[in-house]
């Protein structure tokens, strides 16, 4: 058996750029890579033909429809001989937060795979599979953070922060879908004109400087509305001290970051969250 360890990534700022004629959104992003929390990954190679077993104890993952059985079609398809596997998934990284779990569970299978074979895939023919689970997935291919835009598939690797510091990632326990975030904003009428071409851009890339003096994430606009509670942390981390607060992802998480001497307003406002029922990790960026 083998056991994995898969983290999460937060968005430093989210900014939808466009909508494609397919209906996919392209996005203007900082993914940073945090330490916490986790999913394992417990993996058993079996006897017989290519096939994928996943054991889950939770009912939001669907066994036979995952990023882990997206990731092993995706492989098996671009190189022969895969062996069987019988996955259990241990989660750490909650459902629906805006974290990246699966989409880190699948890059880590991905990876794994391509090291059992004897690196079959070079870089870009992995990141196609990894594309091809889903827009976060390319991503976790990659160890720290990145800047990335389109639909995930244009990925340039950054090598410091423009903003860092202690952070604060706040978990209420809210499950809020992807798909029905962005349909939210489609509805609202917020979407920018569609792009015409596979990968032009509506709006020029944002600088480092313009990210850090300005966070947004675009999506906060639908969802925060429809959960008082995630206004009401983001209202805390400010209180506490934090220079930088914003959702990640789609939601439900929120997190702040304490720069400079802030660390120990930091911790200090980690108990005010843990409380009120919530799942609170703090670590530097």
């Amino acid at each position: 058996m083998t056991r994995i360890l898969a983290g999460c990534k937060i968005n430093l700022g989210l900014r939808i750029t466009g909508v494609r004629p397919d209906g996919y959104h392209e996005i203007d992003s900082l993914f940073v890579p945090v330490p916490e929390p986790k999913d394992e990954l417990i993996i058993e190679e079996l006897a017989g033909d290519p096939a994928i077993t996943v054991f889950c104890g939770l009912s939001a993952v669907d066994p036979h429809k995952n990023t882990l059985t997206r990731a092993y079609a995706a492989f098996t398809e671009k190189v022969p001989g895969v062996p069987a596997l019988a996955i259990t998934l241990n989660k750490g990284v909650p459902a629906g937060s805006g974290l990246g779990g699966g989409s880190s569970d699948a890059a880590a299978l991905l990876r794994w795979l391509n090291e059992r074979m004897g690196h079959p895939l070079n870089a870009p023919a992995l990141a196609q599979a990894a594309l091809a689970v889903g827009a976060d997935t390319p991503f976790f291919l990659h160890d720290g953070p990145c800047r990335v835009r389109g639909i995930g598939e244009i990925i340039e690797p950054v090598a410091q922060l423009p903003c860092h510091g202690t952070c604060v990632l706040v978990c209420p326990g809210i499950h809020i879908d992807t798909a029905g975030a962005y349909a939210l904003w489609d509805r609202a009428a917020r979407t920018p004109p569609q792009i015409q071409g596979p990968h032009g851009l509506t709006k020029q890339p944002l600088t480092d400087n313009e990210i850090c003096s300005n966070v947004r994430n675009d999506l906060e606009s639908v969802i925060l509305p429809l959960h008082p509670e995630l206004s009401a942390i983001k209202t805390a981390l400010c209180r506490h001290g934090a220079d930088v607060v914003c959702m990640s992802g789609s939601g439900s998480s929120i997190f702040g970051i304490f720069g400079g001497d802030s660390k120990a307003l930091a911790e200090a406002s980690v108990n005010s969250f843990t409380d009120g029922g919530n799942r609170v990790f703090h670590f530097d960026v």
